[in-house]
């Protein structure tokens, strides 16, 4: 990246109306994980744990052992 490309971004970024709503959207992410819903990205291990514990009780649940 051109280095004043950068330095615009850094500049820009240091700004208070871009930290504001970077904080307020961390405060939001930490607030209400469970509306922290990604496609890709950050998930936090607590959560995908939770999900795939859900996703294996359901799958053997549905396919247990004699049911088609």
């Amino acid at each position: 990246m051109r280095r004043d490309y950068w330095e615009s971004l850094c500049h820009r970024w240091a700004t208070g109306p871009w930290q504001e709503r970077s904080q307020a959207a961390k405060h939001n992410r930490v607030a209400h994980t469970e509306k922290n819903v990604h496609t890709s990205g950050l998930v936090f291990y607590a959560a995908h744990s939770q999900k795939l514990e859900t996703y294996d009780r359901t799958m053997a649940d549905r396919y247990a052992e004699g049911t088609p």
